[in-house]
């Protein structure tokens, strides 16, 4: 076994227990020299705090902004992707009723269901839609009598686009109301 003077080292005696700053000093000049560093520190620290103050009021009010636009990133990009989905779902539309006009009759029959019974619909559409489908729309009551059905060309209204008029209602089956009432519906407006 190696004594504790083997390898050279002084022997430690142990001194005051604690913090070696805390422990009182009996020299003047030690004394002197640490109420000077403890002063001096505390100066420091608070000339330091006092430069350091605006770049932290700065920071602090970039954090909050961001924050602030952080809170408002999603629900734009909530919007932003909603819009972009319904311009898709459009320009699918418009192609698949440029490759078949009689595409939109699902949606009119649809629409016819929900006009009550018994009274003559005029229903106005586009052009290439009046076309295709006033001839082929062979439209029937519940009871199986054929409705009354009278077409008018309306150029304003695009491709897909229709009106049924009744005498007690009106159905809008344009493409970019529906759009429209799909992306408020989406975004909670």
């Amino acid at each position: 076994m190696v004594g504790p003077g083997a390898w050279g080292f002084p022997e430690l005696t142990p001194g005051p227990v604690g913090d070696p700053v805390d422990a009182p000093i009996s020299d003047p000049v030690e004394q002197a020299y640490d109420e000077g560093y403890r002063t001096g520190y505390q100066a420091g620290v608070h000339q330091a705090r006092a430069e350091l103050a605006p770049a932290e009021d700065a920071l602090r009010r970039l954090v909050d902004q961001l924050q602030r636009e952080l809170a408002l990133a999603r629900p734009r990009a909530e919007a932003n992707l909603y819009a972009l989905g319904l311009a898709v779902a459009r320009w699918l539309l418009q192609r698949e009723i440029a490759e078949d006009a009689t595409a939109v009759e699902p949606l009119i029959r649809r629409a016819v269901r929900l006009l009550p019974a018994g009274a003559g619909i005029v229903i106005h559409a586009g052009p290439a839609d009046v076309a295709a489908l006033s001839n082929q729309l062979g439209l029937a009551e519940a009871d199986g009598r054929p409705l009354p059905v009278h077409w008018v060309v309306d150029p304003s209204l695009e491709a897909g686009s229709f009106r049924l008029v009744s005498p007690e209602r009106i159905i809008d089956g344009r493409v970019d109301v529906a759009l429209r009432a799909l992306y408020e519906r989406l975004a909670g407006e």
